[in-house]
């Protein structure tokens, strides 16, 4: 029966003492409680013992009578927290025996623990208050913790170390993924409607086979519709790899070129010059085939004037299909890469051009009994000098 009761009684003091350190542990400390509390220095007070010329630790029933009470302060154990004083009476601050400053009377001070230590310029430090003091206890010296009262406030500081914030986008952001999902939504339209077209506009194989009699409407009739729609999205392709890199070089500002392009950054306008930018490459194609069929007939070069501009967009549209998905993964994931290396994309570009004149030359070469003078003359008007003149611009 004795053992019950005790066990009973143990048991009630044990859930005393949990719910009275749970209760003090909510409790904050320091001016209106804003405070956790790190350490309490109020065993740690030492006195200057004159029996035994040494600092003692201080003892309430002996030491009555002091005025001057120490403890030693280490930095080190608490950096980045706040050391919180208070006394109803009129103290001094001294820090290793050097006087600091007049403490106020019945008034919280606060000191920054890293701050001390850049004053000091140690880490440990012997810290004495004098004043007319009746005993250590009236002396609050704790280390403490600044309390984050707004809940919401803490939620947010711990969504910022656990969770994944989506990234705010900017507009051109928006831009580049609406214009990439059309673009993707364009070639899968090509894909499923044109399927023999894109095989032959996609083809490494075809692209390296000259036929000397091709009779598809692929290369016969330039201005199909099936083949419009082809050029068309090498347009838009083209414009989309010209406005990632003036977004990302200011140096390449095709905007700048016409007076019909807007300056602006906005949603809006970037889809306006995206539109004019395509129409405008989409121009450059159309008068490209018009020079070609007016110099071929000038060279009586009638018969290849649909395969020289066959070979034209077929060839632009496999280099600039694998140039743009380069560009759209260097865009995502690498993107110093070009702003730092701009120069190789302008090399990449450049031997890409000499690649499809080697290829248009052998192809007529191989199709026509031109004397090579004649043929060289005709692709130096057509090719070569509208690559020099590009080189000249861009850079």
């Amino acid at each position: 029966m004795r053992f019950s009761e005790s066990y009973r009684f143990f048991i009630v003091l044990i859930l005393g003492l949990i719910l009275w350190q749970s209760d003090s542990f909510g409790k904050g400390v320091g001016p209106k409680e804003d405070y956790y509390l790190v350490h309490d220095y109020h065993d740690d007070w030492q006195v200057f013992d004159e029996k035994y010329k040494a600092y003692v630790p201080y003892v309430r029933e002996r030491h009555q009578d002091y005025r001057s009470f120490s403890l030693f302060f280490d930095i080190e154990n608490y950096k980045g927290y706040k050391i919180l004083y208070y006394s109803k009476r009129e103290n001094y601050l001294f820090i290793d025996a050097s006087l600091q400053k007049k403490l106020p009377i019945d008034s919280w001070i606060i000191l920054d623990v890293d701050s001390l230590e850049k004053v000091a310029k140690k880490t440990n430090l012997f810290i004495t208050f004098y004043g007319v003091n009746s005993s250590a206890e009236e002396i609050k010296f704790l280390v403490g913790n600044k309390i984050i009262k707004n809940k919401n406030a803490v939620l947010d500081e711990t969504d910022s170390l656990l969770s994944v914030r989506p990234r705010t986008l900017t507009d051109f952001d928006n831009f580049f993924i609406i214009i990439l999902l059309a673009l993707i939504a364009m070639y899968s339209f090509l894909f499923n409607y044109q399927p023999k077209l894109f095989d032959r506009y996609y083809s490494f194989k075809d692209l390296l086979t000259i036929n000397t009699r091709d009779d598809s409407f692929a290369v016969n009739k330039p201005f199909d519709f099936g083949n419009l729609l082809f050029i068309v999205n090498l347009s838009f392709t083209l414009a989309f790899l010209f406005t990632i890199l003036r977004n990302i070089n200011e140096n390449f500002n095709v905007y700048s070129l016409s007076s019909f392009f807007s300056e602006e950054d906005s949603l809006l306008a970037m889809f306006s010059n995206f539109i004019i930018l395509s129409a405008t490459i989409f121009g450059v194609f159309m008068i490209k085939f018009i020079s070609v069929s007016l110099i071929s007939n000038l060279f009586r070069l009638d018969n290849i004037t649909n395969i020289h501009f066959f070979k034209i967009i077929q060839s632009s549209s496999i280099f600039f299909l694998m140039l743009i998905i380069w560009i759209i993964f260097c865009y995502v994931s690498w993107k110093s890469f070009l702003q730092l290396d701009e120069i190789y994309l302008s090399i990449t570009v450049i031997i890409f051009f000499l690649v499809r004149l080697s290829l248009i030359y052998y192809t007529i070469n191989k199709m026509t009994s031109l004397k090579n003078l004649y043929l060289f003359s005709y692709l130096c008007i057509v090719e070569f000098i509208p690559i020099i003149v590009g080189i000249r611009y861009a850079l």
